[in-house]
């Protein structure tokens, strides 16, 4: 068995490029989940999401400074909102805000405004800071709840891959005793994550959508395991590959993610201009396009190469913790 803490990041990568296929099916089931749970949650508008994600990350990276002061001092998940009402939030500026997330200043700025006004976002004088309401806060608590169990297997599979025997429950419930230290590198993640997305496209739900054809995908290879990295990456997936249908419906895509049925259809018709997914004109279903993977209109090997980068740090960071 490997040791913990000897697994560095060069290892991370190479399990994950050479498990690829069965890595993104879980990986992408994982952020499908996490993206339609803020999207709803926070009125189908992922940037304003994307901004209520950096102020909760600040706020993680504020309570584990508490920890210079008391190296007991309790960051679990169980102790989060009363450890909101404790810490003191950074002032934030709008500039900060648009730089961190990849949103234009003024529409950063209008988005700021809008969770002001549904009392997300709370401001005193020109400090603006996060504050949800309490009905707001129940809800929250089962969002990230299933996220940690999510995120908790995710691992757990990359754990398997390095040969290191780390149950699933073992790595849900440091998640939730360490909660500040895990979710602030989670959160960290997750915006350069969508800050990638959101310069490449330009519209977050456009990824979102993507998403459910990757999956439906990913799910019908007959051999997850034998597509490395650079055979899927290649497009070099033949239909014999396939297991069963891997196509979606518009309806599908909207019942999974929350975005409207009609809006699934315009941004699904668009991903198949850009090469992304393929239509079938008689069923009207949508498939990822495997031919043109390496062709579309998405940079997709520097996109997946450089998500495998932000994730395995992020691996490597959940590993060496577990390892303590």
């Amino acid at each position: 068995m490997a040791q913990t803490n000897q697994i560095n990041l060069n290892e991370i990568k190479k399990i994950y490029k050479s498990n690829y296929s069965k890595v993104l099916h879980e990986f992408i089931s994982v952020q499908s989940d996490f993206l339609s749970d803020v999207y709803k949650r926070y009125d189908k508008d992922l940037d304003a999401a994307n901004i209520v994600l950096y102020f909760a990350k600040n706020l993680h990276k504020s309570t584990l400074r508490e920890r210079d002061k008391d190296l007991d001092f309790n960051i679990s998940f169980e102790n989060f909102w009363d450890n909101h009402q404790k810490t003191t939030q950074d002032k934030r500026k709008i500039i900060e805000i648009a730089q961190s997330t990849g949103l234009p200043k003024e529409t950063a700025r209008r988005k700021v405004n809008n969770l002001l006004k549904n009392k997300v976002l709370q401001k005193e004088k020109n400090f603006i800071y996060w504050s949800p309401p309490n009905e707001q806060r129940k809800t929250y608590n089962k969002v990230v709840e299933r996220q940690i169990n999510q995120i908790s297997k995710l691992v757990q599979m990359i754990s398997v891959l390095l040969n290191l025997k780390i149950s699933k429950d073992k790595i849900n419930t440091e998640v939730k005793k360490h909660f500040s230290f895990f979710w602030y590198h989670y959160l960290n993640t997750q915006l350069k994550y969508l800050k990638m997305w959101q310069k490449e496209l330009n519209d977050l739900e456009l990824i979102l959508i993507a998403m459910q054809c990757v999956i439906q995908t990913t799910e019908s290879l007959k051999d997850k395991n034998a597509s490395s990295y650079d055979y899927f990456i290649s497009g070099n997936i033949q239909s014999k590959k396939i297991q069963r249908d891997p196509s979606i419906s518009a309806t599908s895509v909207s019942e999974i993610t929350g975005v409207p049925r009609a809006t699934c259809i315009r941004k699904l018709d668009k991903l198949h201009k850009m090469k992304v997914v393929k239509k079938d004109n008689n069923s009207k279903r949508y498939h990822l396009d495997l031919k043109n993977l390496g062709s579309n209109a998405i940079n997709t090997r520097r996109i997946t190469e450089d998500t495998i980068d932000m994730f395995s740090e992020f691996y490597l960071i959940v590993l060496k913790a577990l390892s303590r």
